[in-house]
């Protein structure tokens, strides 16, 4: 066992430190299961999460296991031609090749990516450029270019 533990003055702190470090790993570091499996509430998992660097340690090894889980699942429903994780990957993975939702805009030749909303752009832009602009459907092949 980890020696901020191992260190712990009270045997019950540390068994309770042991319980929740091994219901992390078996829960794959979701708290509130890993909580009940070591038979302690939501609160006191927190505290230790925040009190012993192995217990966090534990948690956050087991959320990049199941991180890693999540995302091989997502490959190979890619790989069986399913449309809706194709697409999910290319809005969250492929932004820098123009896949994304946010607006689009062309500025001295440039493309960028812009999350706001059209009136907060064209607030923005009206104010600092002194240029006035339309907004038109932008895409990756035709991004918002500034008039």
């Amino acid at each position: 066992m980890p020696d901020d533990v191992n260190n712990v003055i009270s045997k019950k702190r540390q068994d309770t430190a042991k319980r929740i470090i091994a219901a992390l790993k078996q829960q794959r570091g979701l708290t509130t299961l890993a909580a009940k499996a070591a038979g302690v509430n939501y609160v006191t998992v927190t505290r230790y999460l925040n009190e012993f660097p192995s217990v966090r340690k534990a948690a956050d090894e087991a959320k990049e296991g199941l991180l890693d889980y999540v995302e091989s699942k997502l490959l190979d429903n890619i790989s069986k031609g399913d449309t809706i994780a194709q697409i999910f990957f290319l809005k969250t993975q492929g932004k820098g090749r123009g896949y994304s939702e946010a607006p689009l805009i062309n500025i001295d030749n440039r493309t960028q990516t812009v999350y706001m909303t059209d009136e907060e752009l064209i607030e923005i832009i009206n104010r600092g450029s002194g240029k006035r602009i339309s907004i038109e459907a932008a895409s990756a092949e035709k991004p918002l270019t500034i008039l």
